[in-house]
């Protein structure tokens, strides 16, 4: 049996990096902190974290150098630094459109596959990745497609963090009446719950990206020699709904500003018994592009991709 948790291992766990205390402490400091200090304090609590986050630290600069199996190790911690900061900037984005205390603004790019996703009458897939930040982007998007827009996440790692992260996405739905959250808990029937929902025409946006807790995930080969891990339940959907599957990232373009990008639905081959490796392969290879592409942008903490060949094992 576990030993019982004793108040000092508690509060600590709750101040660490997955707990609620950081980012209930951020969200007050918002309301007194005037805009033009945020980038010192960002920058601080970007250092903070990127040193104490060792393992997340060194699982990004190992997808970054299996994706550019060019750089050396010091341009890999660098690019992780970059992916450090954009995240907090995000985050403190995110904290500020849930205080009321700032906004952002949004491009749209491929407004034309926006508006076929938004008209379509039946159910759709959304394949969306951790990039930008979908909390505050997927009201946004629910308002525009006045239909319901039901967004898959994983749960906190910490209970205090679930329910203080439970507590924000409850206001946000009584603002946004067309925004739903579904968790994917462990030993759930999610997928059921999601098959039902795209059959009554809704539609679900899923990120494909990152395997955690007890996610099935499956091994692509994105270019010659570079292997990707991807959750497997994500696609297993689209098969066998057969609902139309939009890629649709977003990005941080600058100052409060945020970029979507949204494209065709993806042309997946026909469904047949045994190996699904094609669909596997054009499935996988939307994901990696937009991460290649907007690898700064990127937000997994986890080692995802593996080069078999190249300049190095990675």
């Amino acid at each position: 049996m576990d030993a019982p948790a004793t108040p000092s291992s508690h509060w600590k766990k709750r101040l660490g990096l997955f707990g609620d205390v950081p980012g209930r402490l951020a969200a007050h400091a918002l309301r007194v902190v005037p805009w033009f200090l945020e980038p010192v304090l960002i920058g601080g609590w970007t250092l903070l974290f990127f040193i104490l986050a060792g393992t997340q630290r060194r699982a990004v600069a190992g997808n970054l150098r299996a994706m550019f199996p060019e750089w050396s190790a010091p341009r890999a911690n660098l690019g992780a630094w970059r992916v450090f900061w954009n995240f907090a900037v995000t985050f403190v984005d995110g904290l500020r459109c849930e205080t009321g205390t700032g906004g952002v603004d949004w491009a749209v790019e491929g407004l034309a596959h926006m508006e076929d996703l938004a008209n379509r009458g039946e159910g759709c897939i959304i394949l969306t990745a951790h990039m930008g930040n979908y909390d505050i982007a997927a009201p946004m998007f629910a308002s525009h497609f006045r239909r319901t827009l039901y967004t898959v996440r994983a749960p906190e790692r910490e209970p205090e963090a679930q329910l203080h992260r439970e507590r924000e996405l409850r206001r946000r739905e009584q603002r946004h009446p067309n925004f739903r959250t579904l968790y994917n808990r462990e030993g759930g029937l999610l997928g059921v719950e999601l098959a039902r929902l795209l059959g009554e025409g809704n539609f679900v946006a899923v990120q494909g990206d990152r395997v955690l807790f007890d996610v099935s995930p499956m091994e692509v080969e994105v270019e010659p020699g570079l292997r990707m891990r991807l959750p497997k339940g994500p696609l297993f959907l689209a098969r066998v709904t057969g609902a139309a599957c939009f890629p649709l990232f977003i990005t941080r373009d600058g100052w409060r500003r945020y970029r979507v990008s949204v494209h065709p639905p993806l042309q997946l081959p026909p469904r047949q018994r045994g190996d699904d490796a094609e669909a596997a392969s054009a499935w996988a290879a939307a994901v990696y592009s937009a991460a290649r592409r907007h690898w700064n942008h990127w937000f997994v903490f986890e080692p995802v991709l593996v080069r078999t060949t190249g300049t190095r094992e990675c």
